[in-house]
């Protein structure tokens, strides 16, 4: 067991190693491709159960203190793989919007945990991934979106969007 993980962690992505393709699908069965964002900031934001909690707080975070530059594109997942595949339809109900006038805004559906075996994953925590306008993973890193943890997050984005006009 000790060396599966060990030979897992080797396959992991790490910052500054590019990311490559990613394709997922949403809750309306919209498929959905990293590459669709090549030129943009994408900060993907994904959770299982317990952690989706904390996902939204990560989310609203980085929009108001990026809300004025296009570059930035948040991005939330579900991490589904605890769900049994013969209750994905149900699962996903649960992702719509009861009120079709304002549809719910698309989440990643991960039945099979592609994002966590592509970067890492920490349970009943939100896991955020930074990716750069190549592609390339800058940040990642697990938490509730507390001030101590939305620092590091801030400072790395910093780094990669342009100051907002002046």
């Amino acid at each position: 067991m000790i060396a599966r993980l060990a030979s897992l962690a080797l396959l992991l992505i790490r910052p500054g190693e590019p990311v490559g393709p990613l394709t997922l699908t949403d809750q309306y069965e919209k498929g959905w491709q990293l590459s669709d964002l090549h030129g943009a900031v994408v900060i993907l934001i994904d959770g299982d159960l317990q952690g989706s909690q904390f996902n939204s707080a990560w989310g609203r975070a980085v929009r108001a203190r990026y809300q004025d530059r296009n570059l930035v594109h948040v991005v939330f997942a579900a991490h589904l793989t605890a769900a049994p595949a013969l209750l994905h339809g149900f699962v996903r109900g649960k992702f719509l919007s009861k009120d079709p006038a304002h549809p719910a805004s698309p989440i990643l559906l991960d039945w099979k945990g592609v994002i966590a075996r592509r970067f890492g994953f920490r349970d009943n925590v939100a896991n955020i991934y930074v990716i750069d306008r190549d592609g390339t993973l800058r940040y990642s890193a697990a938490g509730r979106a507390t001030q101590g943890e939305l620092a590091p997050l801030f400072a790395a984005l910093d780094g990669l969007i342009p100051a907002a006009p002046q």
